[in-house]
């Protein structure tokens, strides 16, 4: 159990309202007329063109100001630029229609429209960008996601590139004001892209889940049963696209596992295996097969009795659970495999070699750490060079 005193989490996410269901996307004209007009739309390029209905709603909103760019990290400068532009335009709401990184530009740039030091004066380095609170928000934000996997429609964060760094910057006015969560935007997806957001939220349940244990045992049943609904529904999406129940599950789970009841009493930041993948990202990486290779290093980690990494006891008990093991006698490395097993049928690697990385362990271990030294204490330095071992 948490330690008293210790850094736990005790916040449980939600100011964000969600509209979700099959169709839903007809409420964002609505949406928009009640947070006002005009309205700035960011929208993914490929999602205006390529995923059902978002063209026809850019012709019905028929906004003022249209942003449309590809799926990539935002820079801060971007944001900022972004930011002056609504400022200029008048702009009084803001639609995003896309991924997590559209989401994170709209969130950013719509806070700092009233937050204009949001996004100036950082302090050189990676990591996190925490400002003080304020008692005024941005600019209300509609997000309208068309992948199941970040949880950036619900959240109050946002990933943005600043020079060679990557920043989080992690602050109240980011949250959305609703998001609409409509599976049948995500029909279109390719297998890969199902997957990979199927893994991240898996991802974001289990290691948290063995990793610390929380003060009471809610957390952990919460977690259970997301994992046991996400991962069945993938397979179901995997081999029929147009499943909307599996669709709808993944993406209401991307969602709900994002509010982080299941992080409640436990460190803030137990999902340490999240800053790792960060680094490899920005080798290039996608985030599935960085997790792959990951989560496959962490489980043996589990597995050979490093207690900073997680619990082999709740690996076996509550990962074999979560994974589907039944029995009394399930092993720790009996999990391990399972989850390596589940990588592999979903098509990810295992092993840093598939990777094909121009690098060496001790240098993404120095990367992780500059950018991400505080939020993986109490985990050591040492302990991230052991995921990174077989670079």
């Amino acid at each position: 159990m948490t330690e008293a005193g210790s850094t736990i989490n005790p916040h449980w996410w939600v100011p964000t309202r969600v509209d979700f269901g099959a169709g839903r996307l007809r409420d964002v004209p609505l949406e928009i007329e009640r947070t006002g007009r005009p309205v700035a739309v960011v929208v993914d390029d490929h999602a205006a063109t390529a995923v059902p209905g978002v063209a026809q709603l850019l012709e019905r909103l028929a906004p003022e100001v249209i942003v449309r760019r590809a799926a990539s990290t935002p820079t801060r400068q971007e944001a900022e630029d972004l930011a002056n532009r609504l400022r200029a335009e008048g702009v009084r709401s803001v639609c995003a229609i896309g991924g997590g990184t559209v989401m994170d530009l709209a969130k950013a740039a719509a806070a700092a429209v009233a937050l204009p030091g949001l996004l100036t004066g950082w302090k050189p380095g990676g990591g996190f960008v925490m400002p003080e609170p304020v008692t005024r928000g941005g600019l209300p934000v509609v997000a309208v996601p068309t992948t199941a996997a970040t949880g950036s429609e619900v959240n109050a964060k946002a990933s943005l590139a600043d020079g060679t760094d990557r920043r989080f910057l992690v602050h109240w006015s980011l949250f959305p004001r609703v998001a609409v969560i409509d599976p049948m935007l995500h029909t279109s997806l390719p297998p890969a892209l199902t997957a990979e957001g199927a893994l991240e939220t898996v991802a974001r349940l289990l290691v948290p889940m063995v990793s610390d244990p929380p003060t009471t045992a809610l957390p952990d049943e919460v977690a259970i049963g997301q994992i046991r609904a996400v991962i069945p529904a993938a397979e179901r999406a995997l081999a029929d696209g147009d499943d909307l129940e599996a669709r709808g599950t993944i993406a209401l789970a991307a969602s709900v596992s994002t509010f982080t009841l299941h992080q409640i009493g436990r460190h803030l930041h137990s999902f340490w295996v999240w800053y790792p993948t960060n680094t490899l990202t920005a080798q290039g990486l996608r985030k599935g097969p960085a997790l792959g290779v990951l989560l496959t290093r962490w489980a043996r980690m589990v597995v050979d009795g490093d207690k900073l990494a997680g619990h082999a006891d709740r690996l076996a008990d509550l990962g074999g659970r979560a994974l589907g093991l039944t029995g009394t006698s399930v092993t720790p490395a009996e999990v391990a495999d399972a989850l390596t097993d589940l990588l592999r049928r979903w098509g990810f690697p295992t092993e840093f070699e598939e990777l094909g990385l121009d690098t060496t362990a001790e240098e993404l271990t120095e990367q992780t750490w500059r950018a991400w030294s505080e939020p993986l204490r109490p985990r050591t330095r040492e302990q991230v060079r052991s995921l990174f071992e077989g670079v």
